[in-house]
């Protein structure tokens, strides 16, 4: 009876950490699931907006100024999409751009 005793008490203590370790794994996917489908949900947008405004300026769809178009990359290259010309001017994507309708990088690669 004694070594069944060492074997279940062995299982216990490496049971237990092994079951609490697999419990948070799931409920962090299920939460990171939760949070994934919330982000889709915020910045989704209808398809319609999205090629409607990919066949427009950018500086019509977001109705920039005459000043503002004169130092705008997008504005001086129009045959890129106004994102990817200022990442290429620019060295980096603005932050806005992600959440614009406008941005679509899909559609480059």
């Amino acid at each position: 009876m004694g070594p069944f005793v060492i074997v279940g008490l062995f299982l216990l203590r490496l049971g237990v950490p092994l079951a609490v370790t697999l419990a948070v794994g799931y409920l962090l996917r299920r939460l990171d699931a939760k949070w994934e489908a919330e982000e889709s949900a915020r910045t989704e947008t209808v398809p319609g907006e999205r090629q409607a405004a990919a066949q427009q300026p950018c500086w019509t769809v977001i109705r920039c100024g005459k000043v503002q178009r004169a130092d705008c990359p997008a504005h001086k290259s129009p045959h890129l999409p106004c994102w990817l010309a200022r990442l290429q001017a620019e060295n980096r994507l603005p932050s806005g751009c992600p959440s614009c309708l406008m941005f679509a990088p899909q559609a480059t690669a």
